[in-house]
C-alpha cells in the first residue's frame, strides 16, 4: 500500500502537467489531417498577439480620422476573423485538454482566464464574467506589467435548449472584440454548436494510447510509493475508463486508499467508481464539516450533489474522527449516525421514502453540525471507507432504472428524485390505480419500476 494512506490534494492536480514538455500530448486533428496540437496553438497565439497588435493600430487611425470626418466619410473599425481569435479542443472527458491549455499557457508565461460554458450558460452570465476581461488590460495590469492572459471557456457544449438561448451569440460577440486569444472545451458534438463549428477551427482531441496512460501511472505509483496494486488491476482500470486519463489518476488514488481488500471486491470497486467521484466527494465532505454553518446549507449542499447517498453515508461515517475531536461532540455526532442507520433500515424494508429527508438530516447535516466547537478548518485528510463486499451502490437495477427515466424529465440529481420526487410519486400513485397508470406510462416505467410507486 502507499506510505501515506491520505492525499493532501487530488492527483489528478498533484500530477497535472506544468509544461507541454512534461506531457504525453494526445494525436489531434484538423479538417481530418494530422497535427502537432502544440505547435499549432502555439502558432495561434503567436499569430492572434500580432494580428491584434497590427489591427489596433489601424483601428486607432480609423476612430482619429473619424473624429474630423464627416458621418459619411466615417469608416467602421476593423475586427479579426474569428478563425484567427479562437479555437476549440473536442473529444471525450479526461484526455487532457484543459491540462494542454494550462501547460501551454505556462510555457508562455501567460495567465489563464477561465469560465466553465455549463455553469454560465446565460448571455448575461457570459458576458458579465468575460466581456470587460477579453477587452483590454486592467489598471492594475498595466502598473505591474502583468501577465498577458489566455481566455478559456470549458465544456461549451454544455449549452443547450431554450433556456440557454443567447449563449452562443453572446459567445461568437465575444470572439469579435476579444483582445485575447480563446481556447475552447468541448466534450462532444452538438447540433447547437454548428455556428461555432463553422466559424472557427475544431480540433478533435483523441485519448491517448494504452501504452502512454500506462507509462503515466507507474510513474504516479512510484512516486506515491504504492505497492497494493497489482498490473491486473492497473490494466483494469484503464479498461473501464476507456481512454479517460483523469479517471483513471482517480480510480487509482481511490484503489491505492484501500488496505485488507480482497481481489473479488477491489474488481467491484473499479467497475462502480464514476469518474470524479474521488475529487467531488474529497471537496464535498471538507465543505460539509468545514464550511455548513446551518441544517439548510448541508441540504443545499446534499441536494446538488449527485453522490449516492448510501455512498455519501459511509464516507460521512469513516471521516467523522478527522473533522470532530472533542469527545462529547463525536458523541453527539455518532448518536445521531445511528439514529439515521435506524431510520435507514426502515426505508429500505418498508420502502417508506417519504422518511429519507430525515437520514439525509440527520446523517449529513446532524453529524457535521454536532461539532460547536472543535471542529478542525485547517487541512485534514479524507480516509477512504473500510467496505465490505457489498460496499458500494445501495440502488438495484430497478431503483437506478427508475430515476435514470425522472432524470430524462426532470434536470434533478440523485439524491433529489429519491429525497424529494419518488415519495411524491409514490403517494400520487396511491391515490387510484389510473394515476398509477398514467405516471407510469409518462416515464415508461418497466414493470419492476412501477412496482416501486405501489
Amino acid at each position: 500500500m502507499s506510505e501515506e494512506k491520505t492525499s493532501e490534494t487530488p492527483w489528478v492536480e498533484k500530477y497535472r502537467p506544468k509544461s507541454l514538455k512534461e506531457m504525453a500530448l494526445p494525436t489531434a486533428k484538423l479538417n481530418r489531417k494530422k497535427v502537432d496540437l502544440a505547435e499549432d496553438l502555439k502558432e495561434f497565439i503567436k499569430n492572434f498577439f500580432k494580428q491584434k497588435a497590427e489591427l489596433n493600430e489601424k483601428n486607432r487611425q480609423i476612430r482619429a480620422d473619424n473624429r474630423t470626418a464627416s458621418e459619411k466619410e466615417q469608416k467602421e473599425e476593423q475586427t479579426l476573423p474569428p478563425e484567427k481569435a479562437a479555437v476549440l479542443l473536442e473529444g471525450q472527458p479526461g484526455i487532457g485538454k484543459t491540462s494542454i491549455v494550462y501547460a501551454l499557457a505556462n510555457d508562455l508565461n501567460m495567465e489563464v482566464i477561465e469560465t466553465n460554458a455549463s455553469d454560465t450558460r446565460t448571455k448575461d452570465a457570459i458576458e458579465a464574467g468575460l466581456k470587460e476581461t477579453s477587452k483590454s488590460r486592467g489598471i492594475m495590469d498595466f502598473i505591474t506589467e502583468k501577465k498577458k492572459k489566455l481566455i478559456l471557456i470549458d465544456e461549451v457544449d454544455g449549452i443547450y435548449g431554450t433556456q440557454d438561448r443567447g449563449a452562443i451569440p453572446a459567445i461568437m460577440d465575444l470572439i469579435k472584440t476579444t483582445q485575447f486569444p480563446i481556447i475552447m472545451c468541448a466534450n462532444e458534438y452538438k447540433s447547437t454548436l454548428s455556428t461555432v463549428y463553422n466559424t472557427i477551427p475544431k480540433y478533435e482531441v483523441h485519448p491517448l494510447s494504452k501504452n502512454k496512460i500506462i507509462n503515466i501511472v507507474e510513474n504516479i505509483i512510484k512516486k506515491e510509493k504504492i505497492t497494493n496494486i497489482s498490473k491486473e488491476e492497473i490494466d483494469l482500470i484503464i479498461e473501464k475508463n476507456g481512454g479517460d486519463l483523469r479517471g483513471v489518476i482517480n480510480d487509482l488514488q481511490a484503489i491505492s486508499l484501500i488496505s485488507d481488500k480482497s481481489e473479488e471486491i477491489t474488481e467491484e470497486m473499479i467497475y462502480n467508481l464514476h469518474r470524479d467521484t474521488t475529487e467531488e466527494i474529497f471537496g464535498l465532505l471538507r465543505d460539509l464539516f468545514q464550511k455548513v454553518s446551518s441544517l439548510n446549507e448541508a441540504r443545499k449542499l446534499t441536494d446538488k450533489s449527485d453522490v449516492d447517498y448510501n455512498f455519501l453515508y459511509k464516507w460521512v461515517n469513516e471521516n467523522i474522527p478527522s473533522f470532530i475531536y472533542s469527545k462529547s461532540e463525536l458523541a453527539t455526532a455518532y448518536e445521531r449516525l445511528s439514529k439515521a442507520d435506524v431510520i435507514f433500515g426502515r426505508i429500505r424494508k418498508n420502502m417508506e421514502w417519504s422518511l429519507l429527508p430525515y437520514f439525509f438530516d440527520l446523517f449529513a447535516g446532524g453529524v457535521a453540525l454536532a461539532a460547536k466547537s472543535s471542529s478542525s478548518k485547517k487541512y485534514r485528510p479524507i480516509r477512504f471507507p473500510r467496505y465490505i463486499s457489498s460496499y458500494y451502490m445501495s440502488l438495484n437495477n430497478a431503483e437506478k432504472g427508475l430515476i435514470e427515466k425522472i432524470q430524462e424529465h426532470y434536470p434533478i440529481s440523485q439524491n433529489e428524485a429519491f429525497r424529494d420526487l419518488i415519495p411524491f410519486l409514490k403517494y400520487l400513485s396511491s391515490t387510484s390505480r389510473r394515476k398509477l397508470k398514467e405516471i407510469s406510462e409518462f416515464l415508461e416505467l418497466a414493470s419492476v419500476e412501477k412496482n416501486l410507486l405501489k
